[in-house]
């Protein structure tokens, strides 16, 4: 079982804590990430190496992919998401949208972490567009 670890102190900020993980230091709290937020980008963050990863198996010519995640929290507490939605957007040259889809696909069914964890609590859709550049 591999173990993940980060140690949160409290900051010189009011309200704002020093995560350190095993990348480095980020403040966490009012003056610093937002823990919700952080959820999104680990969501964005998760997939979008996963789907990078297949694409370039499938021998895509990938030069970019923009994710953009929106979380739609609960008004009572507490202020879960409970819908996400997922849109990706991937440049390059000659890339077939079905090859695009399957990663996602993919991604979401088999590989991210962050969506099997958040996928019985939210209802978590995904859109994508594929930009081919000449």
């Amino acid at each position: 079982m591999e173990e993940k670890k980060v140690t949160l102190s409290l900051s010189e900020e009011e309200h704002t804590y020093i995560a350190q993980t095993s990348y480095g230091e980020l403040l966490v709290g009012e003056h610093g990430y937002k823990p919700m937020e952080l959820i999104l980008v680990a969501l964005a963050g998760c997939g979008g190496v996963d789907v990078s990863n297949i694409l370039r198996k499938k021998r895509q010519e990938v030069r970019d992919i923009q994710i953009q995640v929106v979380g739609y929290r609960r008004d009572e507490h507490p202020r879960v998401y409970e819908r996400i939605v997922v849109k990706y957007k991937v440049f390059g040259k000659d890339i077939k949208e079905k090859a695009v889809e399957e990663a996602i696909r993919l991604s979401l069914e088999k590989y991210c972490s962050v969506y099997a964890m958040l996928k019985n609590s939210a209802n978590i859709e995904y859109t994508f567009e594929v930009v081919n550049e000449t």
